[in-house]
C-alpha cells in the first residue's frame, strides 16, 4: 500500500513531533520477555530517514525552545539502553540527526531496572505466587494485570520495589538484565550529536510517591548527571512512564525547582505551541512511541498521534 506522504507533509505543516525510544536491538532478549518497545537500528534508521523529508531534526533542547514547533522533530531515548551508543550513534551519524539519552542514575550505576524484576516474575510464571504472600498490599483496578498493577499511582513504587525484591531474594537472583543497560558513566561518550538528560534516579511512578521522595529523585539524579563536565546535557526531566497519571503538580513544580526547563512526556500526541506563561518554558513535550514495523505502520502511528492531539486537517 503507498505511503500518504501528503498526511506526513500535513502534519509538519501544524505539529512538531518528538519520537520516543527504549531499546535497540537486532533482537529482544529474552529477559525482557513481552510489553518491551523495541525498534532495530536499520527501523531505526529508515524511519528518522523518512521523517527528515517532512520535519527539521534538532535537539530535544532546541525544540522545546521554538515558540512554535511545527515542521521540527526530536529523537529521545529513555532508560539508557547501551545499544542507542552502540548502533543508535551510528545512524545519527549517518544522517546527521542529534538524539537525546535520558538517564536513571540507579540503573547507570549497575543496578537491575525493577521493571524488568516485574518482567522475570511473570517469565517464571511466579506472579501466583507474589500475589499469595503480598495478599491485600496493593491496589488492584478490575482485570489490572500484575504488570500494570505494580506501575499503578495508587501504590508506592518503593513499598512495591522493596516486595519484588523480598520476593525474589527467597527464590535466588533474578537473571541480570544491567548488561543490556550503559552502565557506568564512563560508557557516557561525549558527541557533538548526543545528550543526556534525566529521567529520575530509580524510574518510579513519581505520582505514587511522597513530597520529599519525588524531591530525592529529581534533584539527585540532576546532580548526579551534573558533574560530568565533559558531556552534553539536556535541561529536560523525562518523566519515568510519562502516562497522564504518573506525575502530578509536585513532580512539575519540583523540577522546576531543580532547574529544569521542561517536562517529557509518553502520551504519543504531537506538540504544537504550548508556552508557559507563569514559567516561559514549554512545560509539557509531548512524544509519540511509534512500534511501527514498517514506514506506512510509522504514518498510522503518526496519524493516530494527530488525532489525540486534536489536529484539524482534512486528511485525518
Amino acid at each position: 500500500m503507498k505511503v500518504d506522504k501528503l498526511l506526513v507533509k500535513n502534519v509538519a505543516d501544524h505539529c512538531g513531533v518528538v519520537l520516543l525510544y527504549h531499546g535497540l536491538f537486532e533482537e529482544v532478549p529474552s529477559e525482557f520477555g513481552g510489553e518491551f518497545h523495541n525498534t532495530t537500528p536499520e527501523l531505526l534508521f529508515r524511519q528518522l530517514e523518512f521523517l527528515s523529508q517532512f520535519f527539521r531534526f534538532v535537539s530535544i533542547d532546541e525544540f522545546a525552545a521554538a515558540d512554535d514547533p511545527s515542521g521540527l522533530a526530536a529523537v529521545t531515548a529513555d532508560d539508557g539502553y547501551r545499544g542507542m551508543l552502540d548502533s543508535g550513534l551510528k545512524v545519527f551519524e549517518a544522517l546527521g540527526i542529534p538524539a537525546a539519552l535520558f538517564l536513571n542514575r540507579f540503573l547507570l550505576e549497575g543496578g537491575v531496572f525493577w521493571r524488568d524484576k516485574v518482567r522475570a516474575i511473570i517469565t517464571a510464571d511466579q506472579v501466583g505466587a507474589f500475589e499469595q504472600k503480598f495478599k491485600g498490599k496493593f491496589v488492584t483496578q478490575p482485570n489490572q494485570g500484575f504488570y500494570r498493577y505494580t506501575k499503578d499511582p495508587k501504590n508506592n513504587s518503593i513499598e512495591v520495589v522493596n516486595a519484588i525484591d523480598e520476593f525474589l531474594s527467597e527464590r535466588g537472583d533474578v537473571q541480570n538484565s544491567s548488561r543490556y543497560y550503559l552502565k557506568s558513566p564512563q560508557e557516557l561518550i561525549a558527541h557533538p550529536l548526543i545528550s543526556y538528560g534525566s529521567h529520575s534516579v530509580n524510574h518510579y511512578v513519581m505520582s505514587s510517591l511522597s513530597t520529599d521522595q519525588q524531591w530525592r529523585e529529581i534533584e539527585d539524579n540532576r546532580r548526579f548527571l551534573k558533574q560530568f563536565e565533559n558531556i552534553q546535557k539536556s535541561d529536560i526531566f523525562s518523566v519515568p512512564f510519562g502516562g497522564d497519571q504518573d506525575y502530578n503538580n509536585l513532580t512539575r513544580d519540583m523540577a522546576i525547582q531543580s532547574g529544569h526547563t521542561g517536562l517529557l512526556l509518553s502520551r504519543n500526541r504531537l506538540q504544537k505551541s504550548k508556552k508557559n506563561e507563569g514559567h516561559n518554558i514549554s512545560l509539557s513535550i509531548e512524544r509519540m512511541m511509534s512500534r511501527s514495523t514498517d514506514i506506512q505502520s510509522l504514518v498510522a502511528d503518526l496519524s493516530g498521534a494527530a488525532e489525540r492531539t486534536r489536529m484539524v486537517h482534512p486528511r485525518v
